[in-house]
């Protein structure tokens, strides 16, 4: 085994909610908000604002503007389609108010950074006048407890897990019992799955390459035997043809020649917990699970070789 590799084990892998607080209407045809929506040429406020960050970025943002549009004009406009220009104190606060009662704060301040970095293009390109956007941008941050506790994953619930996914037959379920091991028994972030490529992981080796990602180093993980097989059956259906390790299936079951988004990882994620009777489980519930304990505990439990070794190199 190579110098610097880590050994990782594929730990194997209705819920209510609270009320959504009141969308802020769209009562106007003519645009959100009651307004009339001039016209702003080609400029995309959205478009300029994604292109400052980095692809990881992009996608996370991209989701949170998707997420404020759809409030903000009640569904009838997407990101690109809301007139953004036209938001006000009374919009943006009261988009905040509906963040603070549904996510988490850390996740409620990524979103207000959108927007606030959405509004700094309107203003650039002269769509606002100095005074709107401060006062549009004049928010504090969220702050408080999450009103969702974070999900404490024992062994049999991550058993659970693996059988949901093993019963799949379909192409979608042989990825998710992958997906599932490599989140929890390599610890990994969404952005760093959705990144690895085919040629990251050996399936001679049992081999897996996570590349450096946001103040991580580059890792090399060794599979055991379990993992190995959860790997080797998705590899199986997806076929050996270069791109990202994980694609998304389509509803007929056909595997799309694409990465996989954040996104989709985290609604797999809740759907096979739905299945196997867990309460909503994100991905980092998976990364989260059984850490506390010390190794002797999970070893009882039935978790093997958790611990994250150096070889000596000899």
């Amino acid at each position: 085994m190579p110098a610097g590799s880590e050994r990782w084990s594929q730990r194997p892998l209705q819920p209510g909610r609270p009320p959504e607080p009141k969308a802020i209407h769209a009562p106007s045809p003519a645009g959100p908000f009651g307004m009339e929506t001039p016209a702003t040429g080609t400029f995309d406020p959205v478009t300029a604002y994604l292109a400052q960050l980095g692809p990881g970025s992009q996608r996370t943002m991209r989701e949170a503007l998707a997420k404020l549009a759809d409030w903000a004009s009640d569904g009838r406009c997407d990101a690109h389609a809301l007139p953004w220009h036209l938001l006000r104190i009374e919009h943006t606060a009261a988009l905040r108010t509906r963040l603070k009662a549904s996510v988490a704060p850390a996740t409620a301040n990524k979103h207000l950074a959108a927007l606030r970095g959405v509004l700094k293009q309107c203003w650039r390109q002269g769509l606002m006048s100095a005074e709107a956007y401060q006062r549009a941008i004049d928010l504090p941050p969220v702050r408080g407890a999450s009103p969702r506790k974070p999900q404490r994953l024992g062994a049999l619930d991550l058993q659970r897990l693996a059988r949901v996914c093993a019963g799949d037959e379909s192409p979608a379920g042989a990825r998710d019992e992958a997906l599932l091991a490599l989140l929890y028994g390599a610890n990994l972030r969404r952005s760093e799955v959705v990144a690895l490529a085919l040629a990251d992981y050996d399936p001679a080796t049992g081999e897996l390459l996570v590349a450096a990602s946001a103040g991580r180093a580059a890792r090399r993980f060794a599979a055991n035997l379990d993992a190995r097989r959860s790997l080797d059956r998705w590899l199986l259906v997806r076929g050996a043809g270069e791109g990202p390790l994980f694609n998304p299936v389509n509803k007929g079951g056909r595997i799309e020649p694409r990465r996989l988004s954040e996104q989709a990882i985290y609604i797999a994620c809740q759907k096979r917990a739905a299945e196997a009777g867990l309460p909503p489980t994100s991905p980092e519930d998976l990364r989260r699970a059984d850490t506390s304990r010390p190794a002797a505990e999970q070893a009882e439990r039935g978790l093997v070789e958790l611990a994250r070794f150096r070889s000596s190199g000899a």
